[in-house]
């Protein structure tokens, strides 16, 4: 068990690359708490509650981040038994002294090219986060994935090989990507923004294809989402202009079928659809780094199906949008854990019952309709409101002209909407 001085605290609080604010948040201690360890005269060391949560912060902490911990305490006392015990000369020189000692092993590791490991840990680090994405709660994924941007930001404020600096910039659009994608599902539009901008800036700056089409593809979803359909048809067709993997390339056009459905184009998303199916054109790559990470960052032949269910329930074919919306929901029935979108799975649900409408097959309808209103309540995405609402508005037409069975259907939808559904990223669309 770690023994934790002032000075050993703000060690591992530099190590793990946070601020003294983050780092009081992720410790769940005040910053007034915090900052006491930090003065620069008179530092009062962690107490006893706090000497555990170090201790577990630094065991959770990755390799990268314990390496650098104890190369950099090396040279610092151990406290005593009771307050700081000062080595030599004042407080104020020996943390002067312990900075400019923690620069110069940042610019010594940095030359002998050891952040390679770093790279190679962050990367699996960025695939685990991607694919937990897709079936996890949102609140301990954008948690470490806050700490995967913190830690590559301070990587690329040290000094690196022209090489390095290349590939911590590629994953720090890559986690850009993500972060985009979590602050949308928690309705922060405008954090999303921040985020799609710096992963456009970031992909220009190493010059990726694959980074510039899943920035273009997002960027899309979110104007799908925020109700501009129009302005994401553009996005999506900018984004196939880059030489980007094949399920990138189904992705761009996948959205864009369904934007255009939804903005009444309906020429148009029928023409997408059958893209969708044609091979793609001569000289395009097999695959790209970034659909390489997998889960979110990935487009499966199931999300293909998915959607081009749900552009067919926008467009009025409701048999091929029962057949495809059905084969959907086995496939994510059936499918993997890391591959069965919560979100995704009860959004095919509700593309079927739409269908099922549309074919007057009420009892259909309410079997589909059945597992939504019998979701968890971590899993009642906010992105099913609005299918929901337009699902209950058709039942309560045909209710009103003495349709029972539609009335019915209409009640039960009523009932789920007046609850509070949590936004998780399983919605992701």
């Amino acid at each position: 068990m770690e023994s934790w001085t002032a000075q050993r605290a703000a060690v591992l609080c530099a190590a793990m690359g946070y601020t003294l604010a983050e780092f009081a948040e992720y410790l769940g201690l005040s910053r007034s708490t915090v900052a006491k360890w930090n003065r620069t005269t008179n530092p009062r060391n962690p107490g006893r509650e706090a000497q555990d949560l170090l201790s577990v912060a630094l065991a959770k902490a990755s390799p990268a981040v314990r390496a650098r911990f104890h190369q950099r305490v090396g040279g610092l006392p151990q406290a005593g038994s009771g307050a700081f015990q000062e080595a030599s000369g004042d407080s104020q020189a020996q943390v002067v002294d312990s900075a400019a000692q923690a620069e110069q092993l940042a610019n010594d590791v940095a030359a002998l090219g050891s952040d390679a490991d770093l790279i190679d840990y962050q990367r699996a680090e960025l695939s685990r986060l991607a694919v937990e994405y897709v079936h996890a709660p949102l609140p301990a994924v954008f948690a470490d994935l806050r700490h995967v941007q913190n830690t590559l930001t301070q990587a690329l404020r040290s000094p690196q090989r022209p090489s390095q600096t290349h590939d911590l910039m590629f994953l720090a659009g890559v986690t850009s990507i993500l972060l985009a994608h979590a602050s949308q599902n928690l309705g922060e539009h405008g954090a999303a923004l921040k985020h799609l901008r710096a992963a456009a800036t970031l992909a220009t700056a190493v010059d990726s294809t694959a980074l510039r089409a899943w920035t273009c593809g997002s960027s899309a979803l979110f104007h799908e989402w925020s109700r501009r359909p129009a302005i994401a048809v553009s996005d999506a067709l900018k984004g196939l202009q880059f030489n980007a993997g094949p399920q990138t390339r189904r992705r761009l056009l996948a959205i864009a079928a369904r934007s255009a459905a939804r903005a009444q184009q309906h020429d148009a998303a029928r023409d997408l659809l059958a893209r969708l199916d044609e091979p793609p054109d001569r000289g395009f790559v097999s695959a790209d780094p970034v659909e390489d990470f997998g889960g979110l960052l990935s487009f499966p032949m199931t999300k293909k199906i998915y959607y081009v269910g749900g552009t067919h329930a926008l467009l009025g074919n409701h048999d091929e949008a029962a057949r495809f919306s059905a084969q959907a929901i086995r496939a994510y029935e059936v499918g993997s854990p890391e591959e069965r979108s919560y979100g995704d799975l009860a959004l095919a649900r509700l593309d079927h019952a739409h269908a099922c409408v549309g074919q007057d097959d009420f009892d259909g309808a309410a079997a589909s309709v059945a597992q939504i209103l019998n979701l968890p309540p971590d899993e009642r995405i906010t992105q099913l409101d609005e299918s929901v609402a337009s699902l209950r508005d058709r039942a309560r037409r045909l209710g009103a002209r003495q349709h029972r069975p539609a009335g019915d259907l209409a009640d039960r939808l009523t009932g789920y909407l007046s609850g509070q559904p949590r936004a998780l990223p399983s919605g992701r669309a």
